[in-house]
């Protein structure tokens, strides 16, 4: 059994850091930009603006969701396939008609796992901040 997402806070930095840092890591197809630390001083900074739900403690997956874009700026997990993004993303959709996010274009099992959870392609632009190209996935409840 899955453990249900806990309000994430700024003490879930690292945990968040060390997901994300992992992903980069083993990730061909994805630049770094930015040192672990740096990683870090941007996950601190973000997390006050942020909602932010995890999984486990410390972090074995978290969700962070920008509530005025109605956007998920972040899903990762140290173990992906385990349920844990899907726990994460239907904690999110919990009392919402709609949100957002931009995927890498090249991260296609996450877009497979996007149109599962009933996301549809939205928009595309050829450069995102990072400079990969992104798609924009978006999810409309059925009421």
């Amino acid at each position: 059994m899955i453990n249900q997402p806990r309000r994430g806070s700024i003490e879930d930095a690292g945990s968040c850091t060390e997901i994300l840092n992992k992903w980069i890591e083993t990730t061909m197809w994805m630049p770094r930009l930015y040192s672990k630390n740096e990683l870090l001083k941007m996950m601190e900074e973000a997390i006050p603006y942020r909602e932010l739900w995890i999984i486990g403690s410390p972090a074995s997956a978290y969700v962070s969701f920008n509530k005025d874009l109605l956007q998920v700026v972040a899903l990762y997990s140290d173990k992906p396939g385990r349920g844990y993004g899907k726990v994460l993303l239907d904690r999110v959709k919990e009392g919402r008609e709609y949100i957002q996010l931009w995927s890498h274009s090249a991260n296609e099992s996450a877009h497979r796992f996007y149109n599962r959870e009933g996301f549809k392609e939205a928009a595309y632009k050829k450069t995102g901040d990072d400079g990969i190209p992104e798609i924009q996935f978006e999810w409309y409840s059925d009421r």
